[in-house]
């Protein structure tokens, strides 16, 4: 096979920069021609198609990206300069209510500074997530929002040159990032101790994956608030399950697994999910079992989202600040826009409790 023609200097700039060494911008014409293919397959995998490329051609033209420090919108981001008037959003899933609600939110404050909302969606893949970052730094937006404290410090290990960044997640002091979240401990706390109230004292807990740490602060909230009332708090109780439906229903399913009691393990009562998206799935998992709602056992929740009123029974829940997220988030981020090497600001807000009839209440 004919070793592909080699354009410009023998020795391209750094990676990541897009030019060569002598200043001139890399084009996809560059890449096509060290990969020896055409510039539409340069496209194509860019673009993710819209026509499928070989096995072969595209490990030629991801090395020569690669050697080339290619970045798509090099030419355009130079010739366009000034603003974008773009935010980035990075969430982990589109059917989170909480994280629809939240890039709701996110519009309507954008859209009052003149700016529009761009949106990617991890469902929580590393790799997915490094890739969109990479295509929000590319393509210039004038900031980002990351719902993750992970999310914020892979962008702080891929930015060259410094975005606006806050992170809607609470995030290591020492980070120089700008940080707006729920004080998760004490949002756990109430529902917790309105379950109590209700005269439960086994109270199963349902929470985030071991990783986060959104999901170590809601577990450290249950455990204070049963230990307040001198209630069980060992693991037996605890069910660690990803954000979502499928996540709380098999937590559910493991908690109350119709084998106990055994030993000295007694089913829960009640139980509290760590998430409204995770208290579908408990709900479901009680239909399954037989299990009444809450005569059988009680639910509560945390972060109050719209589609908990609509539920049969409606979910009992800890309400989190939305609007005043979003409007905080924005703000930090135009001040960061604004003066770059401003220290960073975190700010906890807190939640209130909206009484359904999960929980038992008006039963």
């Amino acid at each position: 096979m004919r070793a592909p023609a080699r354009v410009g200097p023998e020795r391209p700039g750094p990676r990541g920069a897009g030019a060569w060494g002598d200043g001139v911008a890399v084009t996809r014409a560059d890449v096509a021609a060290l990969a020896g293919v055409s510039p539409a397959l340069v496209s194509y995998v860019v673009n993710g198609g819209p026509r499928p490329v070989s096995a072969e051609a595209r490990g030629r033209i991801e090395a020569a990206i690669e050697a080339l420090g290619y970045r798509p919108n090099a030419i355009a981001s130079a010739l366009r300069g000034g603003m974008t008037r773009t935010v980035g959003l990075l969430m982990s899933s589109p059917v989170n209510p909480y994280f629809a609600e939240l890039a709701e939110a996110l519009l309507r404050e954008l859209a009052e500074h003149g700016n529009t909302l761009s949106i990617a969606v991890t469902d929580g893949d590393p790799q997915r997530e490094v890739a969109h970052l990479r295509s929000f730094l590319d393509r210039r937006v004038d900031g980002l929002i990351v719902a993750s404290a992970e999310a914020a410090s892979t962008v702080q290990r891929l930015q060259s040159d410094p975005v606006p960044l806050v992170a809607i997640d609470r995030v290591d002091d020492a980070a120089q990032v700008s940080s707006v979240t729920i004080d998760s401990v004490d949002a756990t706390r109430k529902a917790v101790e309105h379950l109590q109230g209700h005269g439960h004292r086994h109270i199963g807990c349902v929470t985030g994956p071991r990783p986060l740490v959104v999901s170590a602060e809601r577990t450290t909230g249950w455990r204070l608030q049963q230990a307040a009332v001198g209630a069980p708090t060992g693991d037996a109780l605890v069910a660690y399950a990803p954000f979502s439906m499928d996540g709380g229903r098999e937590a559910a399913l493991e908690l109350l697994d119709v084998r106990l009691p055994v030993g000295d393990a007694v089913r829960p009562t009640a139980l509290f999910a760590a998430s409204d998206v995770q208290a579908l799935g408990v709900l479901a998992a009680c239909a399954e079992l037989g299990l009444r709602v809450p005569d059988d056992v009680a639910v509560a929740s945390l972060d109050g989202t719209q589609v908990g009123r609509f539920l049969q029974p409606p979910l009992t829940t800890v309400r989190q600040p939305i609007p005043e997220i979003a409007h905080a988030a924005v703000d930090l981020l135009l001040r960061r826009d604004a003066a770059p090497g401003a220290a960073p600001v975190h700010m906890v807000l807190t939640g209130n409790l909206v009484v359904g009839r999960s929980c038992g209440c008006g039963a």
